[in-house]
């Protein structure tokens, strides 16, 4: 299975996943507030319904940010705003055909994962990897937030916490060498445990910059934490003071990388 598969198998999974905790859900549970700042379970769901309705489109329905690479929180706070006096039994309704329809059409993958995309969130220009990767993460961690606001735990260990988890390490070197920029030789290494274990070993370089290395000995600060506890940072869902983490070695370090760890928009 190549990775534009897998991209398409985590966020199908996922959504299918939303859909059938959407049917368990009573009027509480809808208006329960998420770790979304200012989102309810029913605005997480109308946020999904709103971009895979885009995406639907066979060409560009909304090129407002034609040229971009970023999906600016307008877009996506328009979409739900429009959907905030429909009922959840809409919304759902929504994101489920929706998905049927993604789902039947992306059956069909390119040969080129580097191609551009035809239909973005907003027409930023991605390449089908870039967007089925963020789709696929974008879904599942919309997934935990529910799942999270809503007492339901699940989906750790899925196709799409796999794909987050790796793609959240992927940025590990950018957060530790450009956001809190440590001295040179700095080495740093990430502990995660649990449903998708990792371990991520970092070092600055003499020019700053922080690539990931095969093997550490003796790091100068050791982060620890459960698979959810770093998703969850990563995501910018929660504070470092509330997830549950442990620090090894130079403690201002590890404070310094859990406070700059959030990389979703």
């Amino acid at each position: 299975m190549d990775m534009l598969e897998t991209y398409v198998r985590g966020w199908h999974e996922s959504a299918l996943s939303i859909l059938a905790l959407a049917a368990d859900l009573d009027d509480a549970d809808w208006a329960r507030q998420t770790d979304c700042e200012e989102w309810t379970v029913k605005d997480v769901v109308a946020h999904l319904a709103h971009l895979e309705s885009e995406l639907c489109h066979t060409e560009q329905n909304d090129p407002e940010q034609a040229g971009g690479t970023e999906v600016v929180s307008a877009y996506t706070a328009k979409g739900v705003e429009a959907r905030r006096h429909e009922t959840p039994a809409t919304v759902v309704a929504e994101l489920a055909a929706a998905v049927e329809l993604r789902a039947s059409r992306l059956a069909d993958l390119p040969d080129d994962p580097s191609a551009p995309a035809p239909v973005t969130p907003g027409g930023v220009q991605w390449s089908w990897d870039t967007l089925l990767r963020n789709r696929s993460v974008d879904m599942w961690v919309h997934e935990q937030d529910i799942r999270r606001a809503v007492g339901r735990p699940g989906g750790l260990d899925s196709t799409g916490a796999q794909i987050a988890v790796m793609t959240f390490s992927f940025a590990m070197p950018y957060v530790l060498g450009k956001r809190v920029k440590p001295p040179a030789m700095s080495t740093v290494r990430w502990e995660v445990t649990g449903e998708m274990p990792l371990e991520l070993a970092v070092r600055v370089g003499e020019d700053g910059r922080a690539s990931a290395i095969e093997s550490l000995d003796e790091p100068t600060a050791t982060l620890t934490m459960k698979t959810e506890a770093f998703t969850v940072l990563c995501a910018g869902r929660r504070r470092p003071d509330d997830v549950k983490v442990g620090i090894h070695g130079d403690e201002d370090l590890g404070r310094a990388i859990l406070s700059a760890m959030a990389i979703m928009p």
